[in-house]
């Protein structure tokens, strides 16, 4: 793209009458040239012109007549940096040493999981052929895609009878799966759900660990309860997801759809879509969030909105399935942006350098963080 092009839909940007298609020209841009997009850049001799450029594209809330995402700002923004810099700023830059990055560098995580049976057998889902799996308690589990599996079955009336399967996902993995009453799941990273072959009785009941995203099958009759580090989530029917790793410091449950109820210790809450409930220490709080950055992981984006470096390494280890050592946990600020999980380990570790008072040394699947 020359400049010219780059000033003049940029222009049409700003004036909102930017096509779809010119659109995704910008996007494909920011995602190019911006793997991580913040106002605060390691090199302040450009500081002071990205903040006028967002500050001046701020306007474009009060011109486009569709709602304007901070994406696409940030978007536009990266393009004015990149028509005028070149590759000025990542030459300068260097993050994340060259040789040790092309020697140790790490693939992004995909669809990986294990199903084990009732009768526990176990199914190592990635590499699979498509076709059925096997047939469990008058259910047919088949693999109808790389990284889906599907339950087709009558409901189960005897209790004992029913088998209960669990999909496990490791570290670096992710899968999706249909249960038998037609609710998608979708786990994240080091996780895992238990669920009957076929629902029976009065509740449809799952337990999980770690992180799941949940599309709920609506069944008036039969509530969907949710299991997890001693927190039950009932619905009806709706979208929501729940982040339980042991080692975060609360379970989040966040609403984008419908209604859910929280409930841990004979204490309960019911939330709103765009809100979400954090148990921790059996107290339950809940606050309006964004919701885009719950899901962010589910669409393929890390999405980052004021967290800490510890908490957003803890995301980058288990998609990359590797350790993090620290040197010296201080000094490091809040981190804003978004960064496909789609990415190598190098370039993320590249777009943190860029944005923070860090710098990562990458050797095996070890990664040593320091000021």
């Amino acid at each position: 793209m020359q400049k010219i092009n780059a000033e003049e839909l940029l222009k049409k940007y700003r004036e909102g009458s930017c096509s779809d298609k010119e659109l995704a020209i910008l996007e494909e841009w920011y995602n190019q040239y911006s793997p991580f997009t913040s106002t605060k850049l390691a090199d302040k001799e450009w500081a002071e012109d990205v903040l006028s450029i967002l500050k001046e594209l701020d306007k474009v809330n009060n011109v486009y007549k569709k709602p304007t995402h901070w994406r696409w700002i940030a978007a536009a923004a990266c393009i004015l940096l990149c028509v005028y810099m070149g590759s000025y700023f990542f030459r300068r830059n260097q993050p994340v040493d060259q040789l040790t990055a092309a020697k140790y560098d790490v693939n992004p995580g995909g669809n990986k999981a294990v199903l084990t049976l009732a009768n526990g057998s176990q199914i190592v889902l990635n590499g699979q052929a498509n076709g059925k799996l096997a047939t469990q308690d008058g259910a047919s589990i088949t693999k109808t895609g790389d990284g889906l599996i599907t339950y087709q079955s009558a409901p189960a009336t005897d209790h004992d009878k029913a088998g209960f399967n669990t999909i496990t996902t490791p570290a670096g993995g992710q899968y999706h799966v249909i249960l038998s009453d037609g609710t998608n799941v979708f786990l994240n990273a080091a996780s895992s759900i238990t669920y009957p072959a076929s629902f029976f009785g009065n509740h449809r009941t799952v337990q999980i660990t770690g992180e799941a995203y949940f599309e709920v099958e609506h069944d008036k009759r039969r509530p969907f309860l949710v299991k997890c580090n001693g927190q039950t989530v009932q619905v009806l029917g709706t979208h929501f997801n729940i982040n339980a790793y042991p080692e975060e410091p609360s379970i989040k449950t966040t609403l984008l759809q419908g209604s859910v109820e929280v409930s841990v210790r004979g204490r309960s809450n019911k939330i709103k879509p765009g809100q979400q409930a954090r148990v921790s220490n059996a107290a339950i709080s809940v606050a309006d969030v964004d919701v885009d950055q719950a899901i962010g992981w589910k669409n393929g984006d890390f999405i980052f909105n004021g967290e800490d470096m510890e908490t957003v390494m803890r995301q980058i280890a288990r998609w990359y399935d590797v350790s993090i050592i620290y040197k010296n946990r201080s000094g490091h600020g809040k981190l804003f942006g978004t960064i496909s999980r789609a990415k190598k380990l190098s370039e993320i570790l590249q777009a943190l350098e860029m944005n923070q008072n860090v710098h990562f040394k990458m050797e095996g699947r070890s990664i040593e963080v320091t000021p």
